[in-house]
């Protein structure tokens, strides 16, 4: 990242999936949690907090919270020396308007714009709003803020008069949910959620036909030294009408297989099925049947470079998977997890 551009951005993301909740359409209203926690590291190391088990709320009247527990250290980004554990803090991450609570998720960009906050004496404050800086002035929640004014963040949460105040507005949020006991494939009594962060706003699109997510590969047939099995991903479409057309990239990560089998076992072939919003083939993966993680690291499907032609295209992949030969019969399921940065 470059200080001394608003536009120096460092792609990074926080994605949390297999929470669990009620969401109820017909009243716009929604309570979904995760299990799980990300850390947010500055200056190499000198300072950082983690965020632990999110939780969203959404009411009737479209406004929404999300919380979750923060921890780390008391630091100091000019007193290397200053290194003390914080006690756990539930804190807002987010405050939410305008939620359209739909079929399955909803987009929404939490509220920064305009919103004040208030910082002990002495320590960097919000300036007042000018015709200068209308266009981003504003802040994260107030009670994480509090809490970064003990990490030595606190003014990289809201507008301070720093040459970065521009780029500190929050970015959408995205949260995508299925309801236990559809066709698409959750178990009874469960629901699997994904909910995203992208790091920039802008008309970057990624969707899967919702009706037909599930793949399923051919009989696995004996090869002698390993079952062979293959397939095709569903096809994942891509619209990108950004001004500037910004570099994007679709990665794709599975975990073990039900029965306890390695997902390393599975590998790709990606393909670009239509031409379009510059879109290039990510490198193929092996099995990792003899050597290496396969899928379970996570590996490019896609991807576009900065500059590229504005447009929509569709990427696929060709599915391979090699298993052992002593693999008991059986119908094994795995779940792949598809990223977007841009």
């Amino acid at each position: 990242m470059s200080a001394g551009s608003t536009s120096s951005l460092t792609g990074n993301r926080v994605v949390f999936r297999a929470g669990s909740g009620t969401v109820d359409t017909a009243a716009k209203t929604a309570t979904i949690r995760w299990k799980g926690s990300f850390t947010s590291v500055f200056y190499g190391g000198l300072t950082y907090w983690s965020a632990t088990d999110p939780t969203l709320t959404v009411k009737a009247d479209g406004t929404g919270t999300l919380t979750a527990t923060a921890s780390g250290y008391g630091a100091d980004m000019n007193d290397p020396g200053k290194w003390a554990p914080l006690p756990e803090t539930t804190v807002t991450l987010a405050n939410l308007s305008g939620v359209e609570v739909g079929a399955s998720g909803f987009t929404v960009t939490p509220d920064y714009l305009g919103v004040s906050v208030s910082v002990p004496a002495g320590a960097t404050g919000q300036p007042a709003k000018s015709e200068g800086n209308k266009g981003y002035w504003g802040s994260f929640p107030q009670s994480f803020v509090d809490f970064q004014q003990l990490t030595g963040q606190s003014s990289y949460w809201f507008t301070s008069g720093g040459a970065r105040d521009a780029a500190k507005p929050a970015s959408p949020l995205t949260v995508a949910y299925t309801a236990a006991g559809t066709d698409s494939g959750p178990a009874e009594g469960e629901q699997t959620i994904t909910a995203t962060v992208p790091e920039q706003a802008g008309e970057f699109t990624w969707t899967i036909d919702a009706s037909d997510r599930a793949v399923t590969l051919t009989d696995a047939v004996n090869k002698g030294a390993y079952l062979h099995s293959t397939g095709d991903l569903k096809p994942v479409k891509v619209t990108d009408t950004r001004a500037g057309a910004p570099a994007w990239s679709v990665s794709g990560q599975v975990g073990d297989f039900t029965g306890g089998l390695s997902g390393k076992y599975l590998g790709w072939t990606p393909q670009v099925l239509t031409a379009g919003a510059g879109a290039q083939p990510g490198t193929a993966v092996a099995s990792g049947i003899d050597n290496g993680d396969g899928l379970t690291a996570s590996a490019t499907l896609g991807s576009a470079t900065t500059g590229h032609a504005k447009g929509t295209g569709t990427l696929g992949a060709a599915l391979d998977l090699r298993l052992p030969a002593t693999t008991e019969a059986g119908t094994y399921t795995t779940t792949l997890t598809l990223t977007a940065l841009s």
